[in-house]
């Protein structure tokens, strides 16, 4: 039963990740810090715009990236059905709101952001003068993304927070104003977010839910040589703070690598309108945002990030697309995986890094595996050969 289990959950698995990480299809319930239109220091096209970047890192990667979205804090997007208001130059659209439900969008994850100027309580208190958290609102925008799509991806955007309190003159901050944003951004600001991460992920057993660390990762890169030598001013345009183009293309580079869960590409060639020593640190920091979030772990030693661990793929031994098949997808109780296989493990995680069964051994070209005793949800299965990873893929689960 158990190797059954783990087979089965192996070939959904494989299939799904393609789909949800070569191919993004997002909707984002956001704010001004992951889509900033209305700026001091107006740009050539959206570059003070995160979906803006990701359009053309996917590109250059050869993925695809495509969006909707809509404004609003957390209480406006809990008045459902969202709408999607946004449009770009470059980014291709998905969803007409007027014409369309949201069910037949086909979203493969969501984003969605906070306020940042709420973490002075904790996310499930409630809102001044109001009977909704930000912990209840979220509850209620997943809950009902999940009834309209099945197997999406959660990621929790972690901003940035208001700078104002933190200037006695204004904008841009002294010296000593900047180092006491960056400890509270990295302190209590951020512990603000894991607790909200920790709750949601309790609340939503059976869902990949992941937090993607684009503040502290921006503050800790921009305390480092050379990047500590960019004037602030150049990296903000007000004290909400609002960014100009260089802080939403670090936003970007960090949350393509949490999507995508791989490096962005070292062949990017970086917009002239990103300040110069982002753009010839491009690979330091592209390593150092890698780093940060592979080491952005839970209590448990778990990646808050990924759905699935990054891993390095054998090229001698990588399975493609085309050599093993998954049918059928959806997958009730029996899966037939069809395909070129080396003798090799094969191991069952859910989306929280605990294992769900023992290894087991794959060797036939064809299985026919039994899922029915495995619970609903999202799954991480990973092959292993000689302590070899050879792949991870994203599994789901369903009853009809």
């Amino acid at each position: 039963m158990k190797r059954t289990i783990i087979l089965l959950a192996l070939l959904k698995l494989i299939t799904v990740e393609i789909i949800a990480q070569k191919n993004s299809r997002t909707f984002i319930f956001g704010h001004s810090l992951i889509h900033h239109e209305f700026q001091v220091n107006p740009t050539p096209s959206q570059e003070t715009s995160v979906p803006h970047w990701l359009h053309f890192l996917a590109e250059e990667a050869n993925h695809e990236f495509a969006v909707s979205g809509q404004y609003g804090f957390l209480p406006q997007h809990a008045n459902l059905p969202p709408i999607a208001q946004w449009g770009f130059d470059f980014v291709e659209g998905i969803w007409d709101s007027d014409n369309v439900p949201f069910s037949e969008a086909n979203f493969n994850n969501i984003l969605i952001t906070p306020g940042n100027f709420i973490q002075w309580q904790g996310p499930n208190e409630n809102y001044p003068m109001d009977n909704i958290s930000p912990l209840s609102a979220t509850n209620t925008i997943f809950d009902w993304c999940t009834n309209q799509e099945d197997s999406l991806v959660f990621y929790i955007y972690e901003n940035w927070p208001d700078m104002a309190s933190y200037l006695n003159s204004g904008f841009p901050p002294s010296a000593s104003e900047w180092d006491n944003y960056n400890e509270y951004l990295n302190d209590d600001f951020h512990n603000w977010f894991l607790e909200y991460h920790d709750a949601l992920i309790q609340n939503f057993p059976n869902s990949c839910i992941r937090m993607i660390p684009v503040g502290p990762s921006i503050s800790k890169l921009l305390q480092q040589s050379p990047f500590d030598q960019i004037p602030i001013e150049d990296l903000y345009e007000d004290d909400a703070p609002h960014g100009r183009a260089s802080i939403y293309f670090l936003a970007s580079l960090t949350t393509y690598m949490a999507i995508y869960e791989e490096k962005a590409p070292s062949s990017y060639q970086v917009d002239p309108i990103v300040h110069p020593i982002i753009a010839d640190n491009y690979q330091t920091a592209v390593d150092f945002i890698w780093n940060e979030i592979n080491n952005f772990e839970n209590a448990n030693g778990e990646n808050r990030v990924f759905c699935s661990p990054p891993v390095t793929v054998s090229a001698e031994h990588l399975f493609t697309k085309d050599e093993i098949k998954v049918v059928p997808n959806p997958v009730n109780d029996l899966l037939t995986i069809e395909g070129v296989f080396e003798d090799h493990s094969v191991e069952v995680f859910n989306v929280n890094g605990a294992k769900y069964a023992s290894a087991i051994n794959v060797a036939q070209e064809k299985n026919t595996i039994d899922l029915k005793s495995l619970p609903n949800g999202i799954y991480i299965l990973i092959g292993r050969k000689d302590n070899e990873i050879l792949y991870r893929k994203r599994i789901v689960k369903m009853n009809n």
